[in-house]
Formats: structure tokens, sequence, C-alpha cells
């Protein structure tokens, strides 16, 4: 189970005892405030986000949809890049760099995802899981409104992967119209993609605030061991037939941010990233 699979594509389909068993392993020690806030991006979703990530599948052909996802996923590539390299996973770190390099040429700027085709698989990284990896501990859980879930070693994680990424480097009003832009189509592509899963939490979960913890916990442990530790009851949901659209399209979860420490809907990329 590849770490870069976003933690709400699994959340709305976890079972009860695996729920029960990482309440136990993530740090609440803030449940109170973090429930408060969880409320208050619950009312800022239902009252904005939602409804413009519905008009924006309503008026976007599937085709321009995936080409805004790959093209999203393609900046990403410095940041897991740099995260590859100070992990010392060299071998990761030049699949992202020819990942990139060829998506950005014969991809026309990402667009399009030849690399796959070629073998090069996409994965993600943030700092968050370098941190990690260099032992250091996860710290409280974090629910931030609007970027959705973390802890205080992955919100640190955010920060550092925003100057790792270039984009945050340029100045001037273009580059600043670039990474607004760059935001925008982040947050709608992901808040896009977690339509049903979120509609399932809500409607399924008895407590939609533990279910988010409860999957954020277990998805980020996989995700910092690059997928060899296996996540229990949670299903690979790298595709999933969307039987609400004509035809059953296929739809593909975006990364933590991203995924970023896989963010609730990756907003966090109004001045970084998502992959």
């Amino acid at each position: 189970m590849r770490g870069s699979v976003s933690v709400l594509a699994f959340a709305a389909c976890l079972a009860a005892p695996t729920v029960a068993f990482a309440q136990d392993a993530v740090s609440d020690p803030w449940e109170g405030a973090n429930r408060g806030l969880f409320a208050v991006h619950e009312g800022i979703d239902q009252a904005v986000l939602e409804p413009v990530a519905r008009g924006y599948r309503a008026v976007t052909p599937r085709p321009v949809r995936t080409g805004v996802l790959n093209f999203i996923r393609n900046l990403r590539g410095p940041v897991i890049f740099a995260n590859d390299v100070l992990q010392g996973e060299f071998a990761r770190a030049g699949t992202t760099a020819a990942r990139f390099g060829v998506n950005t040429t014969i991809g026309i700027v990402g667009v399009f995802d030849p690399a796959s085709s070629m073998g090069l698989e996409r994965h993600d990284e943030d700092f968050g899981q370098t941190l990690a990896v260099w032992g250091v501990a996860s710290g409280p859980y974090l629910f931030i409104p609007v970027l959705g879930p973390s802890n205080l070693r992955d919100t640190t994680g955010r920060v550092v992967d925003m100057v790792f990424d270039p984009l945050n480097w340029a100045r001037g009003e273009e580059a600043e119209t670039a990474r607004m832009a760059r935001g925008i189509l982040t947050g709608l592509a992901a808040r896009e993609q977690v339509l049903e899963t979120i509609d399932d939490i809500r409607a399924n979960s008895i407590d939609p605030y533990a279910t988010i913890r409860a999957s954020y916990g277990q998805l980020r442990d996989s995700a910092i061991e690059n997928g060899r530790t296996d996540v229990q009851d949670l299903p690979d949901f790298e595709d999933i037939t969307d039987e609400t659209s004509p035809g059953g399209d296929t739809i593909s979860f975006l990364p933590p941010d991203e995924e970023y420490g896989l963010a609730y809907y990756v907003l966090d990329n109004i001045t970084g990233e998502a992959s």
C-alpha cells in the first residue's frame, strides 16, 4: 500500500476494531480544541468547499480534471526529490527526477503522465515523513480547519516543504498569481476527488472526527515506511469506480498532501504543494 494514497480515500472504509486501535495509537491531548476546530472546518466545507467542488465536477470534463491532477502532482516533484535525498532513498530520488523530467517535457508541463507508462511509478514524500525517518516523534494530533488532520511534526514539515518548493522562491506579480492559481486548482481537485468519501463518512460514521483521526494515524505510519508496513482493514483505493457518474468514471484519489501529511483537502497548497 503506497504512502502516496490519500488518507481520506480510506477513512470511510475503516472497520470499527481498526478505529479503536488507531485511537489508542494517536496522541490527542487537545481533543476538545481539535473537535471544535473540526466543527469549524465542517461548516466551511459544507457552505463553500463542497458546493464549489461539485460545481467543478459538473462543468469540467473528466479528461480535463485528470490533466489538472497530473499538472499539480508534477509541480510537487522538487519537494519529493529533496525529501527522497534527505531520507537516503537515492533510487527513489532518481525515479522522482526522471518522472519530473519526462512529464515536464514529453508530458507538456505535467498535464500528461507518460512517465508512469515507462515504469517510473509515482510516489510522495514530505518533510514530516523525513523527520519521522530521522527519529522525530509525531507529537500531539492537530486538526486545522481547511488544512485538515496533522500533528506537530507534520505541521513543521509543511513549512520546510514550502522552502523546498522552487515556485515559492519566485518573486513578482506573475509568480504570486501562479502560486494562487496552483492553490485554487489544488483545492478544487482535492475536494472533488473525495466527494463520495466525505459523504460516506458523514452518513455512516458514528464519529467522523475519530474516523479521520484514526485513518490519518495509520496512513501516516504506512507512508513513513514507504508502504512496507501493512495497514489492516484498509482496502486499496488507488482507483475506485464512481457509480454516481454516467458510465462509472474511475476516480484516482489524490495523495496527501498530499499531500503534506495527507491534508484533509490539500488546500495548504496556496503557497505549497500537491502531488
